[in-house]
């Protein structure tokens, strides 16, 4: 009789709603490369540890993105609340985790990844929900053009080496 009470609990504990979270995965489209305008979203998640996927597709060379726990309290009562929220960047659609271009912490911070090349990326999202009502983060992303100062010294350069070059060939003793 003992065992059949162990059983049920163990299937009541498998089919509750907060047992675990559902992990989510979506498809952000292309990164939008106003500022003003950026890719956002939330989500929530019951009570639990979570791995989350964002597909996207950059169009310029620069991301700029901010994940963020947003975090409720009602008295001493943690009613919503993400702890460990991290995210990685991948190239490539998701499942394909082979070009890494580095992991970045939610806290608040914007981080922005110069030197990539237009494409399919895809975010990792991990953190552990243990709100009694779970948790919920939020995602911004913006895909940034490379500010005029960055483009002036690109161009200085390459007249820089353009002109070594130049010079390298007229001299005779070369």
């Amino acid at each position: 009789m003992k065992s059949i009470w162990t059983i049920a609990a163990l299937a009541a504990l498998a089919l509750s709603p907060t047992a675990w979270a559902n992990d989510i995965s979506i498809n952000a489209g292309t990164v939008p490369v106003a500022p003003l305008a950026p890719y956002a979203h939330i989500f929530t998640h019951d009570a639990a540890s979570f791995t989350d996927t964002v597909d996207f597709v950059l169009s310029t060379s620069m991301l700029s993105t901010s994940a963020n726990a947003l975090n409720v309290s009602l008295q001493n009562l943690s009613v919503f609340n993400i702890q460990s929220l991290s995210y990685t960047l991948w190239g490539g659609v998701s499942g394909s985790d082979v070009d890494f271009h580095g992991t970045f912490v939610g806290n608040d911070s914007t981080y922005s990844i110069n030197s990539l090349m237009p494409g399919a990326y895809h975010l990792t999202i991990t953190g552990v929900a243990d709100g009694v009502a779970g948790g919920a983060y939020g995602l911004a992303m913006t895909s940034a053009v490379p500010e005029p100062e960055t483009i002036t010294m690109l161009l200085l350069g390459l007249g820089l080496l353009g002109g070594v070059r130049r010079f390298k060939k007229a001299d005779p003793f070369v």
